[in-house]
């Protein structure tokens, strides 16, 4: 979730209304101390950045302490909590709200951190979290450093572009949309969507509390193909571009990234797309089999602001 300032109540309404969700994308239990830890963070955090000067005015090294104050503690916590601070606390960084270029190493370092176990946090989180990896706003390191990054960068964001592709259900029908209403039980009276306590029938009441758990499932399920429908309709294209770019710079290595193409995309036609399009950007024959068209390379942010 985006972070807009002056909401400092509703971020706290919002981290405690998602927390259902968060349990359920990671393998441990969530414990009501934890959550109010988040909210707490969460909030203080909406505060901080409420209170941010306009333009590169503010100063990177408190605000650099503010962060490892704040993340310290969770990077041995909660994954899922972990990373959604993270991603709301570095905004700022990214969006170079500083006078000092170093803001912009300092996200992607912090990033990459809450990303260390991706399979751990919400796929839409990891998602928003990769755009800040690879929005290279300065000069990037030369030699075998930039080798390094350069792979780093695009595994987390080819990571990402898995995670994404398997979770679309083939199945899912947008038109079989949830209830709003739950319908009683038959021979019950009452209105549709009432609480299952005032059912006196416990045989009643359990049938129509069990109709309420599937209509929910069904509506959570809804929401999450929904979702990621809405991700792949524009991370995958921007991923192509940024990987693209990454491996059209020298040093040049075909090779290890085809080797990360294999490992992560099911898609061949995107891999032998990629594979064309930095060919040719290096001078190299493109192979007779592409049938992709060439891609424009972005500037830099190739991933800010999805969607």
């Amino acid at each position: 979730m985006h972070l807009r300032r002056g909401m400092t109540r509703l971020l706290v309404l919002i981290s405690l209304a998602s927390l259902n969700s968060i349990s359920a994308q990671t393998s441990g239990e969530v414990s009501e101390v934890e959550a109010q830890a988040y909210a707490q963070d969460l909030a203080t955090i909406a505060s901080v950045r409420k209170g941010l000067q306009p333009g590169k005015t503010n100063d990177l090294k408190s605000y650099e302490d503010f962060v490892d104050a704040t993340l310290g503690k969770w990077r041995s916590m909660n994954r899922a909590y972990y990373a959604r601070l993270t991603l709301a606390i570095i905004g700022p960084l990214s969006a170079g709200q500083f006078s000092n270029d170093r803001q912009y190493v300092l996200a992607r370092e912090y990033a990459l951190s809450a990303l260390g176990g991706p399979s751990q946090i919400p796929l839409e989180t990891e998602l928003e979290l990769v755009g800040h990896v690879v929005t290279n706003m300065v000069r990037g390191p030369e030699g075998e450093e930039r080798v390094r990054q350069r792979k780093k960068d695009v595994e987390v964001t080819l990571h990402a572009w898995k995670r994404l592709t398997e979770a679309i259900d083939p199945n899912w029908d947008p038109n079989d949309l949830p209830l709003v209403n739950v319908p009683l039980p038959s021979g019950v009276g009452g209105q549709a969507g009432m609480a299952p306590q005032a059912i006196r029938d416990p045989k009643k009441r359990a049938e129509y509390e069990q109709a309420i758990k599937r209509n929910d499932e069904k509506s959570r399920k809804y929401d999450e193909q929904y979702t990621v429908r809405k991700w792949s309709k524009r991370f995958p294209p921007r991923a192509e571009e940024y990987i693209v770019q990454a491996f059209s710079k020298p040093p040049y290595n075909l090779e290890e990234l085809g080797i990360l193409l294999k490992e992560y995309v099911r898609d061949a036609q995107a891999r032998t797309r990629i594979l064309d399009a930095v060919k040719k950007n290096t001078q190299i024959p493109p192979s007779s089999h592409s049938g992709g068209s060439q891609m424009s390379l972005p500037n830099s942010g190739a991933l800010e602001g999805l969607p």
